[in-house]
């Protein structure tokens, strides 16, 4: 006969009744440890579904909802802290290079700088305008019954949107002056919908600042493009009407966050939007003491009105945009402008 089952040892019982203790706690921690790790790399996850890409590569969080949308709000607080903190912005614009610079070794063409400003700050602009409720914007339409240029598009002054105000001193210390002469920046948002366009122009215009006689001129326009992923089948092309025949450069899709300037006048165009979505921009001029040029009669229409009610509330509302566009009361004194 064969032997019957080794009886195990006292110590073999207990490890063996000890085993599915130490497995069940293995099996928690285990689970407990991966529980973990999937919250934490959801933490992470989250993070990185909303850090934003900045120039310098390394990013930063933005206060946007899951979607990546940065609330108008959220958009005005960091153009205000970038446009107030002096030595930073200044930082920024010295890395970009004097703009006259720029526009002196164009010579008379137009200039396109990529990547002008921090994306975070065009992001927060762009945010900003595409929060505007729709009395913000004022539609202008011209036929082109007169001298001045056909066009349709809406814009809203810069000065006039609350959260936009502090770009106001950056326009004026980008081109403070311009050979020698000081410049006074007046800029507006633009947004061009569906057929929206503006037809063969030079941009020349007289305007008249805290008085009938006190004249100054449009000597450099800018644009400031703010619209993603534009393509050239998306219309809304700047055409370069001084630029050689068959020249590539006489077409400029606008490119998000991308500077385009020249000095005035210069002939140039809008193509008609074919995209079912706004094309947004910040433009303007920057103006120059004196009659640099002779003007159509009817070139602006609204600055040429006759009527005295009309040229009065033409002034006063210039005045107060000039008292605006510059930073201080220092800058309004050096710049002789009251």
């Amino acid at each position: 006969m064969g032997r019957g089952p080794r009886k195990r040892s006292k110590l073999e019982q207990l490890e063996a009744q000890s085993r599915p203790a130490e497995q069940a706690v293995a099996e928690h921690t285990a689970g407990s440890e991966r529980a973990a790790d999937r919250e934490d790399g959801a933490s992470k996850n989250k993070v990185k579904r909303r850090r934003k890409g900045s120039n310098d590569g390394k990013g930063t969080l933005d206060d946007t909802d899951d979607e990546g949308t940065l609330s108008r709000e959220r958009a005005g607080k960091k153009l205000s802290e970038w446009a107030e903190n002096e030595s930073r912005l200044q930082r920024w614009l010295d890395s970009r290079g004097a703009l006259e610079g720029r526009i002196l070794e164009g010579n008379g063409s137009i200039v396109r700088l990529r990547d002008f400003m921090p994306l975070e700050i065009a992001n927060s602009a762009l945010a900003v305008m595409e929060g505007l409720p729709e009395k913000a914007w004022d539609l202008s339409e011209h036929g082109g019954d007169d001298d001045a240029a056909r066009h349709k598009f809406s814009s809203a002054d810069v000065v006039d949107i609350p959260e936009l105000a502090p770009l106001r001193a950056v326009f004026w210390k980008m081109l403070k002056s311009l050979r020698g002469e000081p410049t006074l920046p007046i800029f507006s948002c633009g947004r061009y919908g569906g057929s929206d366009f503006i037809g063969r122009h030079d941009d020349k215009a007289h305007v008249p600042f805290f008085g009938d006689e006190n004249i100054y001129s449009r000597t450099v326009a800018a644009i400031w493009y703010l619209t993603k992923e534009w393509t050239e089948q998306d219309g809304g092309i700047l055409l370069d009407l001084q630029a050689k025949k068959d020249c590539a450069e006489g077409k400029l899709v606008p490119m998000y966050n991308s500077l385009v300037l020249f000095e005035v006048p210069h002939w140039h165009a809008v193509t008609a939007v074919t995209a079912s979505r706004n094309r947004y921009s910040i433009f303007g001029w920057w103006h120059q003491k004196g009659n640099r040029y002779e003007v159509p009669a009817s070139v602006p229409r609204a600055l040429k009105d006759t009527t005295k009610a009309r040229k009065k509330m033409l002034v006063r509302k210039k005045a107060g945009n000039v008292a605006k566009a510059i930073a201080t009361e220092e800058e309004r004194e050096n710049l002789n402008y009251i």
